[in-house]
């Protein structure tokens, strides 16, 4: 299986909970799943699909999967500041 540093969702899901359970707000946690997703423009993967092409294809891109969570939590953390 995957684990934090292999390029996948992981580098964005892991921080985000560590934010989650250190109590931060959902704008921190939003926050933390970007940081994690946009290291991943500089991991070379080790799991997950981009580890069947070659780094040339995704150099200076984020994982996808990664992208994907920090957009679901960022979008969760507006939706959160609109009903406040």
């Amino acid at each position: 299986g995957a684990v934090v540093g292999d390029r996948t969702l992981l580098d964005a899901l892991h921080p985000a909970l560590e934010a989650l359970c250190a109590g931060k707000t959902l704008s921190s946690v939003a926050a933390a799943a970007r940081l994690g997703a946009d290291a991943t423009k500089t991991m070379t993967a080790s799991a997950g699909r981009a580890n069947w092409v070659g780094q040339e294809s995704y150099a200076g891109v984020p994982d996808p999967g990664a992208a994907a969570v920090a957009i679901v939590l960022e979008a969760v953390a507006a939706a959160d500041s609109l009903s406040a």
